[in-house]
C-alpha cells in the first residue's frame, strides 16, 4: 500500500515538526506540501491536509470543497482543549487525532482514511473552455480601471437580466453598492461569510433587496479595513453557493488587479480570485482616449488571470459624435478584439439616479446595456425558493456615489 500524500498546516505546535520528522525517517506518509496559505490546501495535489484545530482557515466551507476535490482532512486537537474536538467535528474533518499521540498512530489513521465517495482522490474543477458561440454565463464579473462606472453597468446588468438574479458588491477598495442603492452596510458579504463557513445564520438572510431592483443584493464589505478580514476562497465560496440558488451572479470588483504582497494572499488577492473564477466578464471603461488606453492595460493584466475567456467590454460615457465613439470602438477591436463591444451614451439620468440612491431610469443607458444583460442570461430556473424580504430604500435626497 502506497504511503499516504499529505499536506501539513504549517505551525509552532511540536506534532507538527515531529511528524514531518517521523514520516521522513520511518515512512508511511509523505508531506507534499506545507501549507500556510489557505488557498494553496485547495490548489496543490495531495491526499490529506493535518491540520491543527486552532488554524483559522479551518472552516466548514474549506472541509466541504476539499472533500469535492477528493481530499480528506485530519484534525489535530489538544487533550487539555476539549473544545478543539468540538471544532473538528463542526468543521466535518474526516477523522481526530491528539497532539500528544505517538506519531505511528498519526501514520496509521492517514492511511486508514478513505477518500470521500463519488470523488477522485486528484479531483479538480473542470477547465473551462472558451466557446466561439455566445453563451449563457451564471457567474459574471464586471470589472474595469477606475472611473469607468462599473457599479453602474453591474447594477443595471442585474435588473435587466432575466430569472432569478443577485448582485454581489466584492469590491474589496471602494465598496459602494450600499451606499449606490441607499441600502443598509448589515447584513453583508461578511455575513454571508460566516453563514458559509461557519454555519452561522443562513445564507439567505445575508441578501436584500430594493424596492426598485428586481434582484437579490449582498452588499459589500463596511469599510475599506475590513479586505485583511476576508480571504479570497472564501469569497468564492459563497459566489457558488448563491449560484446554486441564482440563475445569474453578477459580481462587482475593484479596478487594481496587481499582485501586491502584502500578507500572504496579496492586497488585491480576492479581485483576483472572482475574475479568475468567472463564467464571463465584462470590462468597463470610460470612453475617451485616456479611459480606452487604461481599459487596454487593465485587460492586459487580465490575460495574465485568464486567457480564452469572453471578455465583453462597455465604453461607458460614449461621447454623442458617431466618428469619435467609432474610433474608440476600432481602437478596442484592433488591439483587444473583445467577445462583443457596447458603448453606452452618456446619459445625465445616471448622475440623478446617483442622487437619489435608485437605479437608473428608462433612457439611453438602460436601453444600450439591455441588450447585453439578454446575451449573458442564463435561461432562468423555477426551483422552489424562499423569497429575499425586501428592505425599504432610503427616502429621496440620499447621496450616492458610483464607482
Amino acid at each position: 500500500m502506497p504511503d499516504a500524500e499529505i499536506a501539513l498546516v504549517f505551525s509552532p505546535e511540536a506534532w507538527v515538526e515531529e511528524l514531518h520528522r517521523f514520516v521522513t525517517d520511518h515512512g508511511g506518509a509523505r508531506v507534499r506540501h506545507v501549507v500556510v496559505d489557505p488557498a494553496l490546501a485547495l490548489d496543490e495535489e495531495y491526499q490529506t491536509l493535518v491540520v491543527s484545530w486552532r488554524w483559522p482557515a479551518l472552516t466548514r466551507g474549506l472541509v466541504d470543497e476539499l472533500h469535492a476535490r477528493g481530499r480528506t482532512v485530519l484534525g489535530v486537537f489538544d487533550r487539555d482543549e476539549p473544545v478543539g474536538r468540538e471544532l473538528l467535528r463542526a468543521a466535518g474533518v474526516d477523522a481526530i487525532v491528539e497532539t500528544d499521540s505517538p506519531m505511528h498512530e498519526f501514520v496509521s489513521t492517514l492511511n486508514g482514511l478513505e477518500p470521500p465517495a463519488g470523488a477522485s482522490a486528484h479531483a479538480r474543477e473542470p477547465a473551462r473552455v472558451a466557446s466561439a458561440q455566445p453563451r449563457p454565463a451564471g457567474w459574471i464579473a464586471v470589472g474595469g480601471p477606475a472611473g469607468g462606472g462599473a457599479t453602474e453597468i453591474a447594477i443595471e446588468l442585474a435588473r435587466a437580466a432575466s430569472g432569478r438574479v443577485v448582485l454581489v458588491d466584492a469590491d474589496e477598495v471602494a465598496p459602494a453598492l450600499a451606499t449606490r442603492l441607499a441600502l443598509p452596510i448589515e447584513p453583508n458579504l461578511r455575513i454571508a461569510i460566516d453563514a458559509v463557513e461557519y454555519g452561522i445564520g443562513a445564507l439567505a438572510d445575508s441578501l436584500v433587496a430594493s424596492t426598485d431592483l428586481e434582484a437579490a443584493v449582498l452588499t459589500g464589505l463596511p469599510n475599506v479595513a475590513a479586505w485583511g478580514q476576508v480571504r479570497p476562497p472564501e469569497v468564492l465560496r459563497v459566489l457558488r453557493a448563491l449560484a446554486v440558488d441564482h440563475d445569474t451572479v453578477i459580481v462587482d470588483t475593484s479596478a487594481p488587479l496587481d499582485d501586491l504582497a502584502v500578507m500572504p494572499r496579496g492586497r488585491y488577492a480576492a479581485t483576483r480570485a472572482v475574475l479568475g473564477d468567472a463564467d464571463a466578464i465584462v470590462a468597463v471603461g470610460h470612453a475617451s482616449p485616456v479611459g480606452v488606453v487604461r481599459l487596454l492595460g487593465w485587460l492586459a493584466d487580465l490575460a495574465t488571470l485568464r486567457s480564452g475567456l469572453a471578455v465583453h467590454v462597455v465604453l461607458n460615457r460614449a461621447p454623442r459624435d458617431q466618428h469619435r465613439r467609432a474610433q474608440l470602438e476600432a481602437e478596442v477591436e484592433r488591439s483587444f478584439g473583445p467577445e462583443s463591444l457596447t458603448s453606452v451614451p452618456d446619459d445625465r439620468r445616471v448622475v440623478r439616479a446617483e442622487w437619489v440612491g435608485s437605479p437608473v431610469p428608462a433612457g439611453p443607458f438602460r436601453k444600450c446595456v439591455r441588450p447585453l444583460a439578454a446575451r449573458l442570461t442564463r435561461t432562468p430556473r423555477t426551483p422552489d425558493l424562499a423569497p429575499v424580504v425586501p428592505i425599504a430604500v432610503a427616502p429621496h435626497g440620499t447621496v450616492g456615489v458610483a464607482s
